[in-house]
Order: structure tokens, then sequence, then C-alpha cells
């Protein structure tokens, strides 16, 4: 299984995670000049964007600390845009990860509010 491959299994196990909690799955794999967003997910009046990692070790860390200020970055506008392009106008928004480290299908830490304003320039 190449990486795309394995990218798309761990994304699935993140999307059915996030359904079992009342989740319900808007987009997937949601691609704009801006960059990519793994998963769009929505519940009640919110709109979650998610990013998902999975390692299989953590000599390098873990999968969060791969989510650096230019990705933060480049999710926000991703998200944006796809607010603008759905008319998503009226909802609060959260940018989270999900984590997997190791082969399970249940992710190891599932990060709320990854991206603060101040921290990627607004």
């Amino acid at each position: 299984m190449n990486k795309r491959e394995q990218g798309a299994v761990f994304e699935n196990y993140a999307a059915e995670f996030l359904k079992s909690k009342g989740y319900i799955l808007l987009a997937q794999n949601y691609f704009s000049k801006y960059g990519e967003i793994d998963l769009i997910m929505k519940k009640e009046n919110r709109i979650i964007f998610v990013e998902v990692k999975q390692r299989t070790t953590d000599i390098f860390g873990s999968g969060e600390y791969a989510i650096d200020f230019k990705k933060k970055r480049r999710m926000y506008f991703t998200a944006q845009k796809f607010l603008l392009e759905k008319r998503y106008f009226d909802y609060e928004i959260r940018f989270d990860a999900v984590i997997f480290n190791g082969r399970g299908k249940t992710p190891s830490r599932w990060i709320r509010n990854i991206i603060w304003g101040d921290e990627i320039g607004f």
C-alpha cells in the first residue's frame, strides 16, 4: 500500500470515529489552490476542519508535530474557500487533528482547536 492509499485508510478511520461522536461528513480531501483539508465535518452549528496524521513510529515525533505554521495557514485559507463556496455563513468553525500512532483503527489523540487566529497572523 502506498502513502496515499494508507492516508485514505486512516482518513476513513478518522471519519468513522467522528461520525460515532455525532458528526456528519461534509467533504473528504477537499482541495483548493491554497491546499487540502482531509475531512470537513459538521455537528449542530459548527463546521470542523480536520487534519489526519498517522505515524507507525514516534521516532520523529507524533503526528501533531507535522502540522506546522505553513500547514495551519493553508488549512485556514482552504477552509475560508470552502465556507464561501458552500455558503456556510452562520456557522462556528474549529480546526482539529486526529492522530494515529501505530496501525490501529482507533485514534491515539483527537486534538481540538489546533489553530488560533493570532497563531497564524489573524
